[in-house]
């Protein structure tokens, strides 16, 4: 697991640290540098198996001049973690000699490598751009069991593997203690839905069919596109091996917000099982479905890591824990901070300020 992340002089962060849990929430408006820590997370990433820099499987980050910050004289982009047992991983992107240089400096010995290789999938990353409906999907002709950053390959992952029995730590009220049964209990207890898979005999292509309430065969197109998006959320984190950093843009992409609580849950349950999460999220039913979790007692508050991103005075990324009290309470409330609802809440009942203005 990573204990610390540390950004140093890459896109809007000068320098950035951050304190790791089980499940880290990276919240903010647009544009604060949510994405930039993600990206500096991928770039570290793939960067584990072979030294590829910028430009890798998880992340297409372009050159040095495009992603090193503005605002720094720093002429070095450095990536680093320490994990829970003390032990720090560095990587560093530079010149030397005009000519881009990638350093990779590790204690002890170079087996932490392997504890976030892309390759084994100790480290997997799901884009908010991935895939939605598709009448087939494709099979990965590569051959390396990865489900793609756009879960292009998640739904052929399910069909080749869908009859794999999972730890008892993933399996949830189910008797069918399989990949797919488990992926079904879970798209059943979010969407509704149930999900099955056939090989389209002479191609390299599956079909994907659902089943909803009475309703049996139906189309990817036919049950709309949340479940098309979620449905790959579930395939990576139950078939990723133990100890593995998972990174999810947008989880709750055209779900209702009924369901977005429920995804919650399943996040929380995948951490529980070993697994570590980094999620960046707009939606504040994300944000109060942990609020909720924790208020009531479900979910324990040093597992779930908030972090409100936003920008300085210098246009320079900064992070705060979001801290959490009694009755899932906001402690250390900031503008922007999901405070629309609050806003909106105003406007409808006529309350103002001393200036005239709406006030939370």
């Amino acid at each position: 697991m990573i204990k610390k992340l540390e950004i140093d002089n890459f896109k809007s962060i000068k320098h950035l640290q951050i304190e790791c849990s089980d499940i880290n929430l990276l919240i903010g408006i647009n544009s604060s540098g949510k994405s930039s820590v993600i990206q500096g997370l991928l770039f570290f990433a793939q960067n584990m198996d072979e030294p590829v820099g910028l430009n890798g499987a998880l992340a297409v980050l372009g050159t040095m001049e495009e992603n090193k910050c503005v605002f720094s004289k720093n002429k070095e982009i450095t990536v680093g973690i320490v994990n829970d047992q003390e032990r720090e991983l560095k990587v560093k992107l530079f010149y030397e000699e005009e000519k881009l240089q990638l350093h990779r400096s590790c204690a002890v010995d170079d087996s932490i490598l392997q504890e976030y290789s892309v390759e084994k999938r100790n480290v997997q990353y799901l884009s908010c751009h991935r895939i939605g409906p598709q009448n087939a999907y494709k099979k990965n002709l590569a051959l390396n069991e990865l489900i793609g950053i756009e879960g292009e390959f998640a739904l052929a992952y399910l069909d080749g593997h869908g009859g794999d029995p999972l730890a008892d730590e993933l399996c949830k009220e189910n008797q069918d203690y399989t990949l797919s049964g488990q992926v079904n209990w879970w798209l059943s207890y979010i969407a509704g839905a149930q999900v099955s898979t056939e090989a389209i005999t002479g191609t390299n292509l599956i079909k994907v069919s659902y089943a909803v309430g009475e309703l049996s065969n139906l189309s990817s197109e036919s049950v709309g596109s949340g479940i098309s998006y979620l449905i790959s959320v579930l395939i990576m984190c139950l078939s990723s091996p133990e100890k593995s950093v998972l990174v999810i843009e947008n989880p709750e992409i055209h779900l209702h917000p009924s369901a977005q609580a429920k995804v919650c849950e399943f996040l929380y349950f995948i951490a529980q099982s070993g697994r570590q999460l980094f999620i960046e999220s707009h939606s504040d039913h994300i944000f109060n479905g942990f609020r909720a979790g924790i208020a009531t007692g479900e979910m324990d508050k040093e597992k779930i890591n908030i972090q409100f991103v936003s920008l300085n005075e210098e246009h320079l990324t900064k992070t705060m824990r979001v801290e959490i009290g009694r009755m899932g309470r906001i402690e250390n409330q900031r503008k922007d901070l999901f405070d629309q609802f609050d806003l909106d809440l105003n406007k409808m009942i006529g309350v103002r300020g001393n200036d005239g203005s709406y006030c939370k």
